[in-house]
């Protein structure tokens, strides 16, 4: 034969070398064994790009099969078209492909007997990269095809390394944001580092809290791997790591302090991420040990993947900040009013019957406050505290429900072991040698006799107790079933409601929505009123909650839409055009009437549905949040927008805050009330315009009365503001004309 051909042989022996780092893998699947030797001789020592080849060797499409689908990075597969029978490598082409799903892997055939696969049928029909016969392969020309074929395969393969890497990042980052506490955050994201790099030791996950530990100690939060094998030793911070425990990691994390940016180094990588400043805990700092020396492609993933890690842990502290001042009271770090509604609807049938609320209500604390420093006051409350703990027993709950009122709830049979309540009535402190007398109204309702309400109208109840004795002039005062007598009232109130829908007693009232800045009119909030027919006014407040309890809610809320709809052609007529919003119910969301009128409205005027929204309470919106989340979705789709009434007066829709199905965010009035003169106050309006502007809600604040409280609404980033210090609720009419002496944006 020819020099350029190959030179076939005798019995040649393939010598199987080591495994090559950095080598092209190229598999020949040949029943020609001499043929076989002959292209591994040809290709053995050959370089492309600086990376030698090694080649696997298959006599048959069987074990040809197996080692490709237990070689991924296999790139060149050099196939006889013949070899067990007529079509094998046909059948192999089509088991690579399809079965195995593997489609970048270079297939050249390589056939002897071109008369069983002609050409022009086999490049129709079967995904091959190229077909050659054998007769017309020489050293070179195997070499110059193996190259180029070796070159194309490396640059698909990266690409396809990329996009799943990315894939896997977006995966993972999805993942973590549906994640609300710090724990479970650091856990799944120890695991899904782990992924990223393809193999990882394990790795901890610590946290800075530059309030609580003034020394800087990095608290360890999370562990895996083979840092979980020191959950027997004390491990709490990273002083307790033993120092030799993996070299070179003390001084990367001391980098990692300094520099505030991530640090890598052969099996190491220390990521670093920092929090707001506002919130407690200032930075994280994550190790990782790796199972071999990182590329640098793995550092890019994780570079790329870390830009919303930051976030990840930035909005879970914001939450937990936001739920600690929900629920517990900023001065006295106690239980609040929110925290007490919750446990004693969380209570059990039985709990709840063996359950007794006792209620302190200091008298004259308002007095108290304008005499006395508030750090006086402080330690004042302090001492009250505890001695209503030490008269109370150990297992009781204490919950601060207003400035001078505190409940405690406790267990019957401890209730009958105690003192006599009336004598906790008049309370004796001595703070810094000075003793005081405080007089206090004692409040006792046991709760077996209100089983059948929820916590609110519990508290209702127990307002009106505490007031009865006020108005009494008692110390002591205790809940009685005959207060029950109320419910008559109420039936009556019922009944007058409904001939009020009947004969049009209704009537709604308009009270505009402004933007801070310039007072430029933005929307406009319905308000149902109700006067009677002898000229009576009927507060909200009182038939309202008479409504939603009996269910004629839907009757005055689908009264309230029909008003509204008619309002607003009336000022869109008159050139008027402002986007108006109504109450609404979840009962009114799930009843076919209303949600056909919507739909009616939707189908057949898509100018005035833009301008339409409803106003859902954060306590309704949450009460169900997987089934009415749908249905807040279609409104949104359709063009209607959603507000959520009173937020940040339950705090439950935290924990969905990143999907929270709204458009619009209300500041309930109360933390606008207190903003200015309660620092608790101040810190629950910061937060919800930051977390509202952080998902892209548009945030209103409810209760705007004073100039103080709109120039402390735009200094904390508020944009819209609703209340008196802009315009009282007022009559079509008057609104109307309100409207023409005032900008409309």
């Amino acid at each position: 034969m020819k020099d350029e051909l190959f030179e076939f042989a005798q019995e040649a022996e393939i010598v199987k070398s080591e495994l090559i780092a950095d080598t092209w893998k190229v598999l020949s699947v040949e029943d020609n064994a001499h043929y076989q030797a002959s292209l591994v001789n040809s290709l053995h020592g050959y370089c492309v790009k600086g990376r030698p080849i090694k080649m696997l060797t298959a006599a048959n499409a069987i074990d040809a099969a197996e080692i490709i689908a237990s070689t991924p990075d296999l790139a060149v597969a050099l196939l006889d078209v013949v070899m067990e029978d007529d079509e094998a490598g046909l059948r192999l082409v089509n088991t690579i492909r399809n079965v195995l799903g593997n489609t970048a892997l270079r297939v050249i055939l390589l056939t002897g007997q071109p008369g069983m696969a002609p050409f022009v049928d086999v490049m129709q029909h079967y995904d091959i990269d190229e077909y050659w016969q054998k007769t017309e392969i020489s050293v070179d020309k195997i070499r110059s095809i193996v190259s180029a074929n070796l070159r194309t395969w490396h640059a698909y393969y990266a690409l396809e390394t990329a996009r799943k890497s990315l894939s896997m990042v977006v995966e993972a980052s999805k993942e973590l944001s549906r994640l609300r506490d710090v724990t479970s955050y650091s856990n799944v994201l120890l695991q899904k580092v782990a992924e990223i790099i393809d193999a990882s030791a394990g790795g901890i996950i610590c946290a800075l809290d530059d309030v609580d530990d003034g020394a800087g100690v990095y608290k360890v939060i999370s562990r895996s791997g083979r840092f979980a094998d020191i959950l027997q030793q004390q491990v709490n911070t990273l002083d307790d790591i033993p120092v030799n425990y993996l070299a070179g990691l003390t001084e990367l994390i001391k980098q990692c302090q300094l520099q505030r940016q991530h640090q890598f180094s052969n099996h190491l990588s220390v990521l670093y991420f920092a929090t707001d400043k506002a919130e407690r805990i200032s930075h994280f700092i994550m190790v990782v040990e790796s199972e071999k020396p990182l590329s640098d492609y793995h550092i890019n993933l994780l570079k790329v993947f870390s830009e919303n890690v930051s976030n990840g842990f930035n909005n879970i502290l914001l939450c937990d900040r936001l739920t600690e001042l929900a629920y517990y009271d900023n001065e006295l770090k106690l239980p609040n009013r929110a925290w007490l509604l919750r446990f004693i609807d969380s209570l059990t049938a039985k709990e709840r019957n063996d359950a007794v609320l006792v209620t302190f209500t200091i008298s004259d604390y308002h007095e108290l406050l304008l005499g006395i420093s508030s750090e006086y006051i402080c330690l004042i409350l302090k001492q009250f505290i505890a001695q209503i703990s030490a008269l109370s027993g150990k297992d009781c709950y204490i919950a601060r429900m207003k400035l001078d009122c505190f409940t405690v709830v406790l267990h019957r049979e401890d209730l009958q072991h105690q003192q006599s309540l009336a004598a906790l009535s008049h309370l004796k402190l001595i703070v810094d040698n000075i003793q005081l007398h405080l007089d206090v109204i004692v409040t006792v309702m046991d709760l077996s006799l209100v089983d059948k309400v929820d916590a609110r109208e519990v508290f209702h109840l127990l307002s009106s107790t505490i007031q009865r004795g006020r108005n009494a002039g008692k110390q002591f005062i205790e809940y009685s079933a005959q207060f029950g007598l109320e419910a008559v009232n109420r039936h009556r109130l019922l009944q007058g409601l409904n001939e009020a829908i009947e004969h049009n007693h209704l009537f709604l009232m308009y009270q505009p929505k402004v933007r801070l800045h310039d007072r430029a009119v933005v929307g406009l909030e319905a308000l149902v009123r109700w006067r009677t027919a002898s000229g009576e006014f009927i507060s909200p407040a009182e038939f309202i909650p008479v409504a939603e309890m009996s269910g004629l809610i839907k009757k005055v809320d689908l009264r309230v839409f029909e008003m509204s709809l008619v309002a607003l052609q009336t000022l869109k007529h008159l050139g008027l055009a402002v986007p108006l919003s109504f109450n609404v119910t979840v009962s009114d969301l799930e009843d076919e009437v209303f949600t056909h009128a919507l739909q009616r409205l939707v189908d057949s005027n898509s100018e005035l549905k833009q301008l339409l929204e409803i106003e859902l309470t954060e306590s309704q919106a949450m009460a169900d949040y997987q089934q009415i989340s749908p249905l807040l979705k279609q409104l949104i789709d359709a063009g209607i927008g959603v507000n959520i009434d009173d937020f940040g007066t339950g705090y439950s829709s935290l924990k969905h805050l990143t999907d929270l199905t709204a458009t619009h965010l209300k500041i309930d009035r109360s933390f606008v009330d207190s903003m200015l003169t309660d620092c608790a106050g101040e810190h629950v309006v910061d937060v919800i315009i930051r977390l509202g502007k952080r998902f892209n809600f548009t945030v209103v604040a409810e209760g705007v009365e004073t100039e103080a409280q709109q120039q402390k609404l735009m200094q904390l980033g508020c944009d819209i503001g609703q209340g008196y210090l802009f315009a009282k609720p007022m009559v079509l009419d008057d609104l109307i004309i309100w409207l023409k002496n005032n900008n409309i944006a």
